[in-house]
């Protein structure tokens, strides 16, 4: 995963002002399959349903920026994942992906109606799989899911697991941001200590395990599950990243019956809000 700091755009943590704004908003929660509460918000009174799924260290403040942008012609619904903001945890040893993908259809569930659905890196592992089980979508888009990339080791959950028990949280945000999924350097862990969001991380600190699961265990294209899929989907990625995923999204969108693949200029793994949501506007409006 490339490495931004704050004289980048408008991406997750990639500045300073536009990351992490404040929202004022009535929360709701919906319930998942196995009894957890799962929190969301919305952005817009009017127009077509849009629900946004975050990716590891996400929740869902980090994409008031995108929700904002899209309010004026989308109802705009923002939510947790288990383990992070005011979403509820479940039980750690027995996670599997199919219980987010069960937040997910909990959610689109509570709306009420089949909703366009944006999905940020892991958060498209999870989205995927939903739209190929049959989860009521209109139309999907993701950013950069990062199929084909270097995988978590067991080692490196383990630790995560170990540092989370022992409520390590400022050691367990480094180690899965550092090392786990490349997300910061050791010369940029100071920069990004000062960064608002800081603290939420620590707070979501228990959530990286699911993260660091899905990096170990759900990064091969699951071919079978996403050829079913009917909805439109679209796969968005910038052109300077990581090779790997690039070529993973190609691949994907050629796999899907109604894949499309976009590909912009001057961005990175790192999602810019500003810049994207235009796009993401577009595409579901079509």
């Amino acid at each position: 995963m490339a490495d931004k700091t704050a004289e980048s755009g408008g991406g997750i943590l990639g500045d300073l002002n536009l990351d992490y704004a404040e929202h004022e908003s009535v929360l709701q929660k919906a319930v998942s399959a196995d009894g957890t509460l799962i929190a969301y918000e919305q952005f817009g009174e009017t127009g077509p349903a849009v629900v946004v799924v975050g990716a590891g260290l996400n929740d869902r403040a980090m994409f008031t920026p995108l929700a904002t942008a899209m309010s004026e012609r989308f109802r705009v619904f923002n939510y947790d994942r288990r383990g992070r903001g005011e979403s509820g945890n479940g039980d750690p040893d027995q996670w599997t992906i199919q219980l987010e993908i069960d937040d997910l259809r909990a959610v689109l569930e509570a709306v009420g109606e089949p909703c366009h659905v944006f999905a940020n890196c892991t958060g498209g592992v999870i989205a995927l799989l939903a739209a190929a089980g049959g989860a009521p979508m209109v139309k999907l888009a993701l950013y950069e899911p990062p199929y084909w990339s270097e995988t978590a080791t067991a080692e490196q959950v383990a630790k995560l697991k170990q540092l989370i028990a022992e409520d390590r949280r400022e050691e367990v945000v480094t180690i899965f941001a550092r090392d786990v999924v490349g997300f910061i350097k050791d010369e940029n862990i100071e920069h990004f200590k000062s960064h608002p969001a800081w603290k939420a991380f620590e707070s979501m600190a228990p959530s990286t395990y699911y993260d660091a699961m899905i990096s170990k265990d759900h990064l091969d294209i699951p071919y079978e599950e996403i050829r079913k899929i009917t909805v439109p989907t679209l796969l968005m990625r910038g052109d300077d990243g990581i090779k790997e995923i690039h070529d993973a999204c190609a691949r994907i969108a050629e796999e899907i019956p109604r894949g499309e693949l976009l590909t912009r200029e001057g961005f990175d793994h790192l999602f810019d809000q500003k810049a994207w949501a235009p796009t993401l506007m577009e595409y579901f409006e079509a």
